[in-house]
């Protein structure tokens, strides 16, 4: 009988999920090339600002402030989609390891929120948190 080998089985994987997306986006990039249309001219390449005339130039620096809270939002509000199945299978755990295994999941959750906190308080310490400079 004819086996698979591990490499065989990840060019076939490989090649089921790529080629579909490839094929995709080529097929959409050569229906724009053929049914659309191109006309560009200045007041369509200017930037759009809720129908009035820009008053700046497109390209200007933000703070980099805004960046540190974008991102500090997204690493302490990304949490609550690993504590609530945590939450949700943690009861299964006595049943699945037996009745001596009941501290595992305040073990569990207890390392994760050290993590956190710990991220929070080193964030706070080097002022990450402050506006003012």
């Amino acid at each position: 009988m004819y086996e698979l080998q591990l490499s065989q089985i990840f060019i076939f994987v490989l090649v089921g999920f790529a080629l579909p997306a490839l094929g995709m986006i080529l097929l959409a990039w050569v229906l724009q090339l053929v049914l659309g249309y191109h006309t560009p001219n200045p007041i369509k390449n200017q930037p759009y600002e809720c129908g009035m005339k820009p008053i700046q130039e497109a390209i200007l620096q933000f703070d980099i402030r805004y960046y540190l809270y974008a991102l500090l939002f997204i690493l302490f509000d990304i949490e609550i989609i690993f504590i609530i199945p945590w939450a949700l299978s943690t009861d299964r755990l006595p049943s699945i390891l037996g009745k001596g295994a009941w501290w595992l999941g305040p073990a569990e959750i207890g390392v994760f929120m050290f993590v956190l906190v710990f991220g929070l308080a080193y964030a706070w310490k080097k002022g990450a948190l402050e506006w003012d400079p």
